[in-house]
């Protein structure tokens, strides 16, 4: 995934301009910078659910990029199950038809992040923090070369914390994934990140850990 002169924001707001930004297979990006500064908005616009103010940005294909927001699902009835089912939707067929590689595919990822003990629990029934398991395990069942996540920690134990940004890393490297993932967590990206993003005014400093922190 490619940027090129992208600019981003709101209206006449602008908070990043002209970056051209690579997201390369095979690593784990951690994006970091001040509530405000516009990680959300960035991420929105590389997911293509915004568009740009200028430049050149990617498209929305469910098929190549996954996201998940902090955007907190409202479902009195859907299970977890059907939630993670739902990343295999944009592969479907008229008929909604689930194949024996698409439940294997849902079953592996329910199992990746460790929530098979919720299936059959309603989503209005989770916590904050279950919830963003169940939501990493739903983009991870689109099975997409790209995946962008939103403060994906946020509401997790530092246990659960460790064990997403891991899984995150090993995925980046053994699944060949683009992984970019907002956070405000330094010591958890300077463990795990390949590259970091580093929010500088309305552009993006980027380096390896190590670099930055010497900066």
């Amino acid at each position: 995934m490619k940027t090129v002169g992208l600019t981003v924001g709101y209206g006449e707001l602008v908070l990043f301009k002209d970056l051209d930004l690579e997201l390369r297979t095979g690593e784990l990006i951690c994006f970091m910078g001040p509530n405000g500064c516009g990680k959300s908005t960035l991420i929105r616009t590389l997911a293509g659910l915004q568009k740009p103010l200028k430049g050149v940005g990617p498209e929305k294909d469910e098929t190549k990029t996954a996201v998940v927001l902090t955007d907190r699902i409202q479902s009195q009835h859907m299970t977890v199950k059907e939630l993670v089912t739902f990343g295999r939707y944009p592969y479907l067929g008229w008929d909604l038809k689930l194949s024996e590689k698409d439940n294997a595919i849902v079953n592996e990822c329910i199992d990746l992040v460790h929530v098979r003990h919720l299936v059959d629990k309603k989503v209005n029934e989770l916590s904050d923090g279950q919830m963003q398991m169940v939501m990493i395990a739903r983009a991870l069942a689109q099975d997409t070369p790209v995946l962008l996540l939103d403060e994906p920690t946020a509401h997790l134990d530092l246990n659960n914390r460790l064990e997403i940004m891991n899984l995150l890393r090993k995925l980046a490297r053994e699944k060949n994934k683009a992984i970019l993932l907002a956070t405000h967590e330094l010591d958890l990206a300077l463990q795990t990140a390949d590259t970091v993003w580093l929010a500088n005014g309305n552009t993006i400093q980027r380096g390896v850990p190590e670099d930055l922190v010497l900066d």
